[in-house]
């Protein structure tokens, strides 16, 4: 029960990072997210971790993921998002990248699971690249393990998730390594909290306009549970520290149906 509880609860991709959890969706069960994201950086971080200032980018994302379990141990994914950046003197509204998952439980128990997921990243816009945050315009491929434990605090379902991996990235772009922490719990049975850690470090200097980076960020959201299988989720995120990055800050809404 514990397990199919958090296969149902914690997709991780409303964080404006669409990796799912660890837990696998059971065969035929399937899951949309539709998430609106708002993010403001008025300040970067320099070569050194220093605040700086910087010209004024806003970014607004509307992003759709879908999940479906093909068995009850492999799970596929799709994800796809028209994004709105401003600055100053210029603003464009464009796709993003279009993600394709595949993730597959290598091994499992009572209360923990371990699986392996790969996706290709499609391009979508022009990304404009010169931030670490803002992406860039040409093919990523993602590999990643994943490790979730599940238990109680206090008679309280909570969980863990870990994640580990490499992103590829074709063109000037350099490689990114990624770390991504969660930790959940339900103080109630129609409320769960999420809190989020995502690091982010560029694996060196990448070719013209990319010079090496890395930046944390992170968020705190609350998902409430509605009848028939919907869900509300608000909640803030933010840039914690950073080198040669946007210090963002930002608000994401979402709402989820399960089936």
């Amino acid at each position: 029960m514990m397990l199919a509880w958090m296969a149902l609860a914690i997709p991780l991709g409303v964080a404006g990072k669409s990796q799912a959890a660890a837990w696998t969706q059971g065969k035929g069960d399937k899951e949309i997210i539709v998430s609106l994201h708002r993010q403001d950086s008025t300040h970067g971080f320099d070569l050194d971790g220093e605040a700086v200032d910087i010209v004024d980018y806003r970014k607004t994302e509307l992003q759709a993921f879908a999940e479906y379990g093909l068995s009850d141990r492999l799970t596929v994914r799709a994800q796809g998002s028209v994004r709105r950046l401003r600055t100053r003197d210029a603003r464009d509204t464009e796709p993003g990248h279009v993600e394709l998952a595949a993730r597959y439980q290598i091994l499992s128990g009572k209360t923990w699971v371990l699986s392996s997921e790969s996706a290709v990243r499609l391009p979508g816009g022009d990304g404009d690249p010169g931030a670490a945050q803002r992406g860039s315009p040409d093919a990523e491929y993602d590999a990643r393990f994943l490790l979730g434990k599940s238990g109680k605090l206090a008679g309280r379902p909570v969980f863990l998730d870990l994640q580990a991996g490499l992103r590829r990235r074709e063109g000037d772009a350099p490689d990114e390594r990624r770390l991504d922490v969660t930790i959940g719990g339900r103080p109630s049975n129609r409320l769960m909290l999420l809190a989020q850690v995502f690091d982010v470090s560029s694996a060196g200097a990448g070719q013209g306009v990319f010079e090496a980076y890395r930046y944390r960020n992170l968020q705190l959201t609350a998902v409430y549970d509605l009848p028939a299988g919907w869900s509300v989720q608000a909640g803030a995120v933010g840039t914690a520290t950073g080198r040669n990055a946007l210090r963002e800050r930002g608000a994401v809404l979402a709402v989820w149906r399960r089936f």
